[in-house]
């Protein structure tokens, strides 16, 4: 191992160490036209990762001609993330993808979110991009 990655290692043990929190992945398989289901082939699994939800603001642009631009306008969104270090990703038996759940294990009301994208770094760990799921009775 290199010296980055021993520092890497060590800090991401401590960041864990604070504010990491439990949470179960709910593995779903999606087809065209119906509602998700379990995918029964992957079972469900827990693991620890960081997560942070917060104010975003995106930009939708319009088209401009010529000089005119009207400038753009701002939309007002939540962000919601959940980062896995590279240490709990190797003890996970499946891979996360896109539709599964990530249920928030020790917050009141169990929150649970869908993923929406799963991005990866070089150093291998990965953080869940999340939209928060709906409550239904």
């Amino acid at each position: 191992m290199s010296l980055f990655n021993d520092l890497d290692a060590h800090t991401s043990a401590a960041v864990k160490a604070v504010f990491a929190e439990p949470a179960l992945l709910r593995p779903r398989v999606s087809t065209q036209y119906a509602e998700r289901s379990a995918d029964l082939d992957r079972p469900e699994t827990m693991t620890y990762g960081i997560f942070s939800a917060g104010p975003a603001q995106e930009d939708l642009r319009g088209k401009a001609r010529g000089g005119r631009m009207s400038g753009t306008t701002k939309l007002s969104t939540a962000a919601a993330e959940f980062w896995i270090a590279k240490p709990q990703i190797d003890q996970l038996p499946w891979m996360p993808i896109t539709g599964d759940v990530v249920v928030l294990t020790a917050r009141s009301g169990q929150p649970s979110y869908a993923i929406s994208r799963v991005t990866t770094s070089n150093l291998g760990d990965l953080t869940l991009i999340l939209v928060q799921e709906d409550e239904i009775a």
